[in-house]
């Protein structure tokens, strides 16, 4: 196993920086001057974020990111907190699509798929109606103040807070276990 290891770091040490899958003449200029090097790239220890600060075109960093499944960030953890924080830049729309994409919404049919007007923008509107995940705050005892934090944790639908760990919950949020777990039961009653 040693040997294997050995033979994989010298490999991985005469890489030429342009052999990586998308890094040009320029990108490996970015690359030369950078705190990092192909190897972290090719190892996955540098992250996008440290790509871009690096100077990489975003495109080009995003096709790094991609092809080596570099993490966006270091500081992305496993605390519901720091994960959150990676997604605070969206706008509500997107959050209302990451939602509905997760899970948060029933499959639709031919039959439910139309408000059967033959208007392309009502029908579209009927559809989103329909497809919206219902909001944390049907869950008694959590109100909009509530909510605003809970989406801080990437809690925003029933479903999601009936899905939740409460400790981990409770932990980046700074909540009681108890009532966290109390929301959690309320909201799975609701589904």
């Amino acid at each position: 196993m040693r040997d294997v290891r050995e033979h994989e770091t010298r490999e991985t040490a005469e890489t030429e920086t342009t052999d990586v899958k998308y890094v040009g003449p320029a990108t490996a200029a970015v690359i030369e001057d950078a705190p990092f090097d192909v190897t972290d790239i090719r190892n996955r220890t540098a992250s996008y974020e440290m790509l871009r600060e690096a100077g990489v075109h975003p495109g080009v960093a995003g096709h790094l990111r991609r092809e080596h499944s570099l993490s966006w960030s270091f500081e992305s953890g496993n605390d519901l907190t720091d994960r959150s924080s990676q997604i605070r830049g969206l706008q509500d729309g997107e959050r209302a699509w990451i939602a509905a994409s997760s899970g948060d919404w029933e499959a639709e049919t031919t039959e439910t798929a139309t408000d059967g007007s033959g208007d392309a923008e009502a029908e579209e509107a009927a559809w989103r109606d329909r497809s919206s995940p219902d909001p944390v705050t049907d869950v008694p005892e959590i109100d909009d103040e509530l909510a605003g934090e809970l989406a801080e944790a990437g809690i925003t639908s029933v479903r999601s807070m009936a899905i939740a760990n409460p400790e981990r919950v409770a932990d980046s949020l700074a909540f009681d276990l108890t009532r966290v777990a109390k929301w959690r039961d309320s909201a799975h009653e609701l589904l």
